[in-house]
């Protein structure tokens, strides 16, 4: 008699208990970092677009772009001094300048703005990485979320959201499939090399002709 109300009071137990549950909701973070692609849009006046402003949009292009340059020089309709043919020459000028510092892709327009100044408008994709989708910020991490939300936390997350930041050229993660076996392995050869500061020599056999 004492064993069946032990057995039944454990039953009754696992019952109410949800931690007998077999559906329990893994609290682990299983995804990866993800690729987003969103676009950059900028402008400045036409009168402070110098040399350095150049260099360093086409510099920030060539480091994070996925796509076209776009380039839009806007003009005032009624203006006697910058007019619709003025704007068409200084946007070749300045798509001259890009192409001289190396950006071949690009596309540009001219917008009429009543009233408006002269201005240069760029624009271009990019790719950012980001920590999975369903993951939310380690809780106490900010003002707006505190420990009380450690429910819908995924161990892990935390980990993806760090490692996210760290990638210089997220279009890296999309890796490189068209490496066959004879590629592949020389490129591993000469990550190692590159390594240990080696210089590079010219491979025997098979690998020569890849050099």
């Amino acid at each position: 008699m004492n064993n069946f109300k032990i057995i039944m009071s454990a039953f009754v137990m696992c019952i109410a208990l949800p931690a007998c549950t077999q559906n329990t909701k893994s609290m682990m973070n299983n995804a990866s970092v993800e690729l987003v692609e969103e676009t950059t849009v900028n402008q400045i006046a036409l009168k402070n677009l110098d040399s350095k402003a150049i260099d360093a949009i086409a510099r920030d292009y060539q480091n994070n772009a996925n796509g076209a340059l776009d380039l839009s020089i806007t003009y005032n309709p009624n203006s006697k001094s910058f007019t619709a043919m003025n704007a068409i020459h200084a946007l070749g000028h300045i798509k001259e300048d890009f192409q001289s510092k190396g950006v071949k892709n690009i596309t540009t327009h001219t917008i009429p703005v009543e009233q408006g100044v002269a201005t240069l408008m760029y624009s271009y994709d990019i790719l950012r990485a980001q920590a999975p989708s369903d993951c939310t910020p380690m809780p106490a991490t900010n003002i707006n979320n505190t420990t009380r939300f450690i429910g819908d936390y995924k161990f892990g997350c935390g980990v993806e959201t760090a490692l996210s930041k760290q990638i210089a050229n997220p279009a890296d993660l999309h890796g490189n499939a068209t490496l066959d076996q004879r590629d592949a392995r020389r490129e591993s050869m000469v990550i190692e090399e590159y390594s240990k500061g080696v210089p590079r020599e010219r491979l025997d056999g098979i690998e020569r002709d890849s050099l």
